[in-house]
């Protein structure tokens, strides 16, 4: 089973001072229990994506509607990814059956899928530009 950290607000790695932030709009639908948390790790890279290393942010928010929305200016330009989980039994990690799929809520940026497991970081990936950028996700059941 994949961990999510435990994190109950933003989290961001020190930006350097050069570093312009650019403003990211999340908004996760298909929230359909009212339970536990909405977990979100924000990646930037790969590498990150594909062996869960530490996120760059990462943020919990409780799940009291359909919907679940963030709005943040901590991340400067780049590529990016999110993952996110509807953690229903706030366990802190994410179910699965005993052969691996998950039985709590997941989805991905992009609504990026993936054949027998986590989409590739090309589908997921998305970049923060000057003009900033959204990203609306609808969770898996």
């Amino acid at each position: 089973m994949y961990r999510m950290p435990a994190l109950f607000c933003l989290v961001v790695i020190p930006l350097t001072a050069s570093a312009a932030a650019e403003t990211l709009d999340v908004q996760i639908s298909d929230v359909r229990a009212t339970t536990g948390n909405v977990m979100i790790a924000i990646v930037a890279g790969a590498d990150g994506f594909a062996d869960k290393t530490q996120p760059i942010a990462s943020l919990i928010l409780p799940a009291r509607g359909d919907t679940v929305a963030f709005t943040t200016n901590a991340l400067p330009a780049g590529e990016y990814a999110i993952r996110v989980m509807h953690d229903v039994n706030g366990n802190g990690e994410l179910d699965a059956n005993f052969v691996g799929v998950p039985t709590e809520p997941y989805g991905f940026s992009n609504d990026a899928s993936g054949s027998f497991g986590p989409p590739k970081w090309e589908a997921a990936r998305f970049s923060i530009g000057a003009d900033g950028a959204v990203q609306r996700i609808t969770l898996n059941h």
